[in-house]
């Protein structure tokens, strides 16, 4: 039985190490602790007016019209706001997303090239046998289609803090990933904020390129 089991194993492996990030969602390669200053840098969390905002712009490719570019993001906006949606096998797998019962397509506003949705998802922090470390994530994402282009917005941004016991607190972005709060004196990350703080950096740019696979390739 045991030969059994290892045998199964070893040919699960390469299927496992030779998993790519690739589809419209994707995800990307979990960071370690080699990688993590670019997350401590200053403005790394971009405030406006006391708000944490993310903005940022993407080009299609050439030769796609405003239309064709308004269909195809409101086609990956309605499969990745999906409610109650999962990409990947399960939560160990690098591919693994998971929306919850709140996300959604708010507006598809073709005349005015306007999309608006509503994120809810899990954010996971680490894995381990049988068990995860995550959060819920909850944010806003407006997406304007241009000419050439399209610019994005994520905002209204609010995290679920497990305090144990299986209860949790909502806390938003301003109160928790900003510079003030996750980063010490010496300019590293607190341990607790700065895990959020990573992993929402992580989902912007997540997302962006969600957005230049759906309108910069054939």
């Amino acid at each position: 039985m045991r030969k059994i089991f290892f045998a199964i194993i070893a040919m699960a492996l390469p299927m496992m190490m030779n998993a790519q990030s690739v589809g419209l969602l994707a995800r990307k390669p979990r960071v370690t602790a080699a990688n993590l200053s670019s997350y401590a840098e200053k403005g790394a969390i971009p405030e406006e007016n006391g708000k944490v905002v993310f903005k940022k712009t993407v080009a299609a490719m050439a030769g796609l019209s405003k239309e064709d570019i308004f269909n195809r993001m409101q086609q990956w906006a309605a499969l990745r706001y999906e409610p109650n949606s999962m990409v990947g096998y399960d939560y160990q797998d690098p591919n693994f997303h998971k929306n919850l019962e709140y996300a959604k397509l708010k507006v598809a506003d073709r005349q005015n090239g306007i999309i608006e949705c509503q994120g809810a998802e899990e954010l996971i922090f680490s894995v381990k046998p049988l068990a995860k470390n995550y959060t819920q994530a909850f944010y806003l994402l407006d997406v304007k289609v241009n000419q050439g282009s399209v610019d994005f917005t994520l905002h209204t941004i609010n995290f679920n803090i497990d305090q144990g016991d299986n209860e949790f607190v909502r806390m938003d972005a301003e109160s928790w990933i900003t510079d003030a709060e996750a980063i010490n004196k010496k300019g590293e990350l607190r341990k607790r904020q700065g895990k959020f703080r990573v992993k929402t950096i992580d989902l912007v740019n997540q997302i962006e390129s969600e957005i230049a696979n759906a309108i910069q390739n054939e």
